[in-house]
């Protein structure tokens, strides 16, 4: 876990930012300066200043990350993202906002959080999600949020999840590139595997639905 410090010239312009940046095949978990804990999910970025000052706290974030926000009702805590942006006091909530994704999701573990794009406002009870689909219209749905933050804990897990979910957390997880051959195979996958498990492990898992693979270096070729 790494701890930023704090900075003591508290000066909005004199205030340098950070950026943390993980890798495919990467996680990291950052307490920020004002102590909300966050753990970012492989191939993502967060960016955020040394000091919070203000009337709020704000970080930008790609890609997914689950966040423990630090309780101040003055300064609300702030994450924006490639198309939405929430807005919380103190609480913990995952965001899945990957730029290679058609959607983005932000799921409530604990508190409420207010979730917002260009058009539409939507406030989060635990136990649900915010998904903005490509369309950019937001909607409420309940969540499983086991399935959601189960990458925090070193698994995948799947509920009812389709082909292109599941590949899309191996290429990021593995750092392989997916490419399809013919028809994107209608299947759908539920259970969990550990994400210490080699890529061949779960690729021989998933071909007991009755997949086909291929694999050309660092590409797995999805067959029909």
């Amino acid at each position: 876990v790494y701890t930023i410090p704090e900075v003591i010239d508290r000066h909005p312009e004199s205030i340098p930012h950070n950026t943390i940046e993980t890798p495919k095949g990467g996680k990291f978990q950052i307490i920020l300066p004002d102590q909300t804990k966050v753990w970012l999910n492989a191939a993502s970025v967060l960016k955020f200043p040394a000091l919070f000052t203000g009337k709020e706290r704000q970080v930008e974030l790609s890609g997914e990350a689950y966040f423990d926000v630090a309780k101040n009702s003055n300064m609300p805590f702030n994450v924006k993202t490639k198309d939405i942006e929430v807005i919380v006091t103190g609480t913990e909530f995952n965001i899945m906002a990957y730029f290679d994704e058609p959607f983005s999701a932000t799921t409530l573990v604990e508190g409420s959080v207010r979730v917002s794009n260009k058009s539409d406002k939507i406030s989060l009870n635990p136990g649900e999600q915010a998904v903005n689909d490509v369309h950019k219209k937001l909607s409420k749905k309940i969540a499983d949020v086991e399935e959601v933050v189960a990458w925090k804990t070193g698994l995948f897990q799947f509920n009812n999840s389709d082909i292109q979910t599941v590949m899309n957390q191996l290429s990021r997880w593995y750092d392989v590139s997916i490419e399809y051959r013919g028809k994107i195979p209608d299947k759908r996958f539920g259970g969990y595997i550990s994400r210490d498990s080699q890529l061949s492990q779960v690729l021989k898992m998933l071909e007991l639905s009755g997949l086909k693979f291929e694999i050309d270096e660092k590409k797995i070729i999805v067959l029909p």
